[in-house]
């Protein structure tokens, strides 16, 4: 029912802020109590919701410190100061560009269908799966139809039945917030050009987007612009999400059409970003263009990942966590080893943990370079992590994808799509993945 839905109703918000409020380092001690009585209510009536909201808003206004430690700042021009020194473009190549653009697009769409039937399980959970699939390491797409030779109850249970199997699709992959961004970002620059504002991302959203598909900060910013918030207060104007996964899944197109420029598409991801984000949510979105658009011209996997890294503060949380995964690369560990670890700075139990931005770029970072560059190797480490596996599915897929090219993707990962994409933007229900590709050539310079 509306009144119950977990997004539509900010189930969680006032714990959520008080979460994001330490991250932050504000000093919340003279509110705790009051917010741990109000955070038990599921605002379902109007009094309710306005009670939830207010106490947001008192722990949105506690004062901001600075911190020793970190910079973390939020407009272009103080990112561009704390970030490593502007870097002019690289050349690449025209003739082998079309494919790895269609490869980017392949792997955005068959990461995410990888990881969608076990979004925010646990690893255990994952693993079980896979299994009994014979299907781990994971290789190929997730089924449901699997043997149960010891009538396991787990396997008949409806959570587990009804999720989004490969035995499931009908000829397309079902429409999700990791393509949806994707497809709404090409609409978005076919209209208003490279020179897109943030207020033009704006007006694509209220255009082109049903608000009942978006969630967390992606809800509350849309909230703000009905409210006439805009960017930059329209991301953290009652956005208790602010830091969380949604912009990190948004920046893909971008670096798509900027192949060698990493600095013009983490600006373009910024533009993007600042509407519903603030600080490491904004980094996230900003990160995964520039490697995408570095892999258009490198193989090099660590040189695309410390390209990426370039392009936002240096002294802010996630550069320093991604740093974390590159000093465990290098101690040898194994690969979920290293995950063990990233669980442990941030277990998933915690929801906060589960959808934040640095946990599961840690995720990213780590699959791509324990795979190093493999395809297959890449969506199934992302998988197998957990955290938000649709959304790290994607993003890997898209990195590798523009790295390898359509024609390095395995069959068993394109067949069952039959190159179909469905989508909620208007317009775009129902779509080709070549189509879009060949849509994306036509805005690079």
């Amino acid at each position: 029912m509306l009144q119950h839905h977990m997004w539509y109703c900010y189930h969680g918000a006032v714990e959520t802020e008080l979460r994001q409020c330490r991250d932050e380092g504000r000093d919340v001690s003279a509110l705790e109590e009051k917010a741990a009585a109000i955070g038990i209510v599921e605002p379902v009536t109007e009094e309710e919701y306005n009670k939830v909201m207010a106490m947001v808003d008192e722990l949105e206004a506690l004062p901001l410190p600075e911190h020793p430690e970190y910079v973390e700042p939020d407009t272009l021009d103080e990112i561009h100061a704390c970030a490593a020194p502007h870097r002019e473009a690289e050349p690449y190549d025209k003739e082998a560009l079309a494919d790895r653009i269609h490869g980017a697009w392949i792997g955005r769409v068959t990461g995410c269908l990888l990881g969608k039937p076990v979004e925010n399980r646990s690893r255990e959970y994952i693993r079980k799966i896979a299994e009994a699939d014979g299907n781990y390491p994971i290789t190929r797409y997730l089924r449901g139809q699997v043997e149960n030779p010891d009538n396991d109850p787990f396997f008949d249970d409806p959570n587990f039945k009804f999720n989004c199997f490969a035995e499931k699709l009908c000829g397309c992959s079902p429409s999700d917030d990791d393509t949806n961004y994707t497809t709404l970002a090409l609409t978005v620059v076919e209209q208003y050009g490279r020179d897109f504002s943030s207020n033009d991302i704006v007006e694509g959203w209220l255009r082109n987007f049903p608000a009942w598909v978006l969630c967390t900060a992606e809800q509350a910013a849309f909230r703000n612009f009905l409210c006439h918030i805009l960017p930059p207060r329209s991301g953290y104007v009652r956005n208790p999400f602010r830091e969380w996964i949604g912009a990190q899944i948004r920046g893909d197109l971008f670096g798509y059409i900027n192949p060698g420029d990493p600095c013009a598409a983490a600006d373009m991801a910024w533009r993007d970003a600042c509407c519903t984000h603030t600080r490491n949510g904004i980094y996230g979105e900003m990160f995964v263009a520039a490697m995408i658009a570095e892999a258009a011209v490198s193989s090099d996997i660590r040189h695309i990942i410390k390209t990426g890294l370039d392009r936002i503060p240096q002294k802010s949380r996630l550069k320093r966590d991604v740093d974390r995964v590159f000093a465990m690369y290098d101690e040898g560990l194994a690969f979920m080893d290293a995950v063990d670890r990233i669980h442990e700075q941030y277990p998933q139990e915690d929801l906060h943990n589960a959808v934040h931005t640095i946990p599961n770029a840690m995720i990213v970072v780590a699959s791509l370079l324990w795979s190093e560059g493999d395809y297959t190797k890449a969506l199934g480490y992302s998988v197998m992590a957990a955290m938000d596996t649709d959304c790290n599915g994607a993003t890997v897929g898209s990195i590798v994808g523009m790295l390898n090219g359509a024609k390095a993707v395995p069959a068993h990962f394109t067949d069952p799509i039959c190159d179909t994409l469905c989508t909620d933007i208007a317009g775009n229900a129902r779509v080709h993945i070549s189509d879009m590709a060949e849509r994306t050539m036509k805005l690079i310079r």
